[in-house]
């Protein structure tokens, strides 16, 4: 929830009782951000159900393994998790919430705030505009008229 919060597109529809929109949402942000770390394997912690009367606890969302608390707090299944985990110096968590950031420091696993996600995020996505924008440039600069001719002409 604290990184859902960051994003105010995901704020917005939180504000708004849009629970599962925000989660979309921030399903779709992380899958931009990670989409050239085809090797990590992401997992994200929802906290409730999926849906009111849903069962599920866990499911496959392209690469990413979501799951849900249901009457726990995800907290708790965050926890869990990195207990369970043979090298919990190999996981990067995001939150802001200082007990899992303490508990994840114990455990020497990696470990950024949401805010610090944010910003890292924001980041990438100009860069990635910017290059999109490059890209584009590019493919528009008018060329030299011998330029031209020697594409009409030569092999």
């Amino acid at each position: 929830m604290n990184l859902m919060y960051k994003f105010p597109d995901l704020a917005f529809c939180l504000g708004e009782y849009r629970l599962q929109d925000a989660r979309d949402g921030l399903l779709q942000h992380l899958k931009r951000f990670y989409q050239k770390n085809k090797h990590s394997k992401i997992l994200v912690f929802f906290d409730g159900k999926k849906e009111i009367t849903s069962d599920c606890y866990s499911e496959n969302w392209g690469d990413f393994s979501i799951h849900y608390s249901h009457e726990k707090k995800a907290d708790e299944l965050i926890i869990g998790y990195l207990n369970l985990c043979p090298i919990p110096s190999q996981c990067l968590v995001v939150s802001s919430d200082k007990e899992i950031i303490s508990f994840a420091r114990r455990l020497r696993a990696k470990r950024t705030t949401s805010e610090e996600f944010y910003t890292e995020w924001l980041k990438r996505e100009a860069e990635e505009d910017e290059s999109e924008f490059n890209d584009l440039k590019e493919g528009l600069t008018p060329s030299s008229e011998t330029d031209y001719w020697e594409r009409q002409f030569l092999p």
